[in-house]
């Protein structure tokens, strides 16, 4: 009797199906690595993109700095108020006119509501004069000089590494949350005059705005000493993030951006509180100190 005629020949074993199963696994098994490491790079393009208000957004040709290498400080000093801010540059003289509250629902606004310099209300002016790293300030000469400008006990963390010279971008905590802060200090020729101006009619919400949350609102001022301020309290983004947004323009060519977040802005925005830390006078305050240089 041949193998063929043995009983049980030709017939799919247990085994058989079991080897089949696990090659057709394999053969399915996909490249878990590859996609994890495609989508760890995705997310730091997109973390850059998302950075690129300072390097790209304003059309600014600089170059990118070494990291400040910190960890977590805390700030110890007094906090300021436009009373007292040591080298504060002009109190507020003629005000422009003031911006009323944004309508959900009158538009849609074109861009997120954390727009980046050189822009307004999301549509870009530009290219604007490129400026020479070495005439700006340092990440490290900026976060000293925001520390002493701090309210005491805050903690400043976190510092992004893919900002050049002359802008600074960090997470601020004042003990009830984490939230992005924004600051660039840049010859007033690298940014296009709109920057100061309030958009007609205002921006207008892309999601939900927190419960509590300050009104959209945008007020332009003369400062006694001729620089041009522009405040706004942004429109929230799809995520109901948004903050305190300030233009400084001085008579002596300089120009300080801060923004001031109500979370975090790390790959994808993170709400942590109804509204930003402070109030937008404390914040106009920093904006105008002297200190600020190129």
């Amino acid at each position: 009797m041949t193998d063929a005629d043995a009983p049980g020949a030709g017939l799919v074993t247990e085994s058989d199906i079991a080897d089949l199963l696990e090659r057709v696994a394999q053969d399915l098994d996909p490249a878990v690595g590859l996609i994890v490491a495609k989508a760890e790079q995705m997310s730091r393009r997109m973390r850059l993109r998302r950075r690129a208000w300072i390097a790209a957004g304003c059309g600014l040709a600089i170059a990118a700095a070494a990291g400040v290498g910190l960890a977590g400080i805390s700030l110890a000093r007094p906090p300021l108020t436009p009373a007292v801010a040591a080298g504060s540059h002009g109190a507020a003289g003629s005000h422009g006119a003031a911006g009323s509250q944004g309508t959900a629902g009158r538009g849609t606004a074109s861009a997120a509501g954390w727009h980046p310099p050189g822009r307004a209300g999301g549509k870009s002016r530009g290219p604007l004069t490129a400026v020479s790293p070495a005439a700006l300030m340092t990440r490290q000469q900026m976060l000293v000089t925001l520390r002493r400008l701090l309210p005491a006990g805050g903690i400043l963390s976190d510092p992004q590494t893919s900002t050049g010279p002359g802008s600074l971008e960090i997470d601020y905590n004042d003990g009830k949350g984490a939230v992005d802060l924004r600051i660039s200090v840049m010859p007033t020729a690298a940014y296009s005059e709109q920057v100061v101006d309030c958009p007609r009619p205002l921006w207008t919400d892309e999601g939900p705005r927190p419960a509590f949350a300050l009104p959209v609102s945008c007020t332009r001022r003369m400062l006694a000493d001729g620089s041009i301020e522009r405040d706004a309290v942004m429109y929230a983004d799809g995520s109901g993030f948004y903050g305190y947004d300030i233009y400084d323009r001085r008579p002596a060519g300089i120009t300080v951006f801060i923004q001031v977040g109500n979370g975090t802005d790390h790959t994808v925005p993170q709400v942590d509180r109804a509204r930003p830390p402070g109030s937008m006078a404390e914040w106009r305050a920093v904006a105008e100190n002297a200190a600020w240089r190129l």
